[in-house]
């Protein structure tokens, strides 16, 4: 089954999240204004997250790892990582990698204590993504499809996937032996231009190990209303393991006519996005 991630701060979610099967609870410490400045004309979540929220949610998150997302490396990274190792981050998460001494950096700072999990979302990091891949004290890697498509100047935020852009990064990832994830999901069933089952698809295709439940998700199990939370979060999390299913069952001709839905889909929104302006 992938991996999934949610991101909350919210220690209520968490438990639920966790006893629904989501694998993963990230803190985004990711609040700096230049990301703010970057997502301005995008309906993008921003994160309201502070550092005390990392040990908050360590204390109600056992099942599940946890992940702090850091700024783009600065004057304080070091005290910032500190932080989230010291108070029980499984994995760190770089964002905005514009050069390869900021990633080195990262390394060094965190240690050893805690898994690095670089963000390829420039298009800096993704024409190096064999030197962050193949790096050996990585293991992981994720996709930023968000900051990504907008570092390369496009226009819909899974354009990269249509545009076979994913499928080399990944190819290179799994060159190097180590794992990738990428994207954002919402529920299977739910709303959203481009469907889910249509996403999950492609990571099933490329052999993605992890994604990130959308602000969509959470929208459509209703995240943010605690009576009957638990169960909605179990449905939405069963639904996506028996798709997943469902699609390691398919013949290579239907991968085929999936992949081409799925890249047609995508096209056509990105061209709606060029011609009005917004979804």
């Amino acid at each position: 089954m992938i991996k999934t991630i949610l991101i909350t701060n919210d220690p209520g979610i968490a438990i639920d999240a966790q006893e629904a099967g989501i694998s993963r609870i990230m803190v985004d410490l990711e609040t700096g204004p230049e990301k703010i400045q970057r997502q301005a004309t995008r309906t993008t979540f921003i994160s309201t997250h502070v550092p005390e929220d990392v040990a908050k949610m360590r204390k109600v998150v056992t099942k599940a790892e946890l992940i702090v997302r850091v700024n783009p490396l600065h004057s304080d990274s070091e005290g910032e990582i500190d932080h989230a190792v010291g108070n029980g981050a499984d994995l760190v998460m770089q964002p905005m990698i514009t050069k390869l001494i900021q990633f080195e950096d990262f390394l060094t700072y965190l240690d050893g204590r805690a898994k690095p999990l670089p963000l390829i979302e420039t298009s800096f990091s993704m024409a190096h993504i064999s030197d962050i891949a193949f790096h050996p004290d990585v293991s992981e890697v994720y996709f930023g499809l968000n900051d990504l498509h907008l570092s390369l100047g496009l226009d819909f935020l899974f354009e990269p996937l249509a545009l076979g852009i994913i499928d080399w990064m990944g190819s290179m990832v799994a060159a190097s032996g180590k794992s990738f994830g990428f994207g954002g999901m919402a529920a299977i069933g739910g709303a959203g231009e481009l469907p889910p089952e249509f996403i999950l698809g492609e990571h099933a295709r490329m052999g993605s190990s992890c994604v990130i439940l959308s602000s969509r998700f959470a929208k459509d199990v209703g995240l943010f209303e605690p009576e009957g939370r638990s169960e909605r979060l179990a449905k939405a999390m069963q639904a996506i393991q028996t798709k997943w299913d469902q699609l390691q069952k398919r013949s290579a001709l239907q991968v085929q006519d999936d992949t081409r839905a799925t890249f047609s889909k995508i096209r056509e929104l990105s061209e709606r996005i060029r011609r009005n302006g917004s979804l």
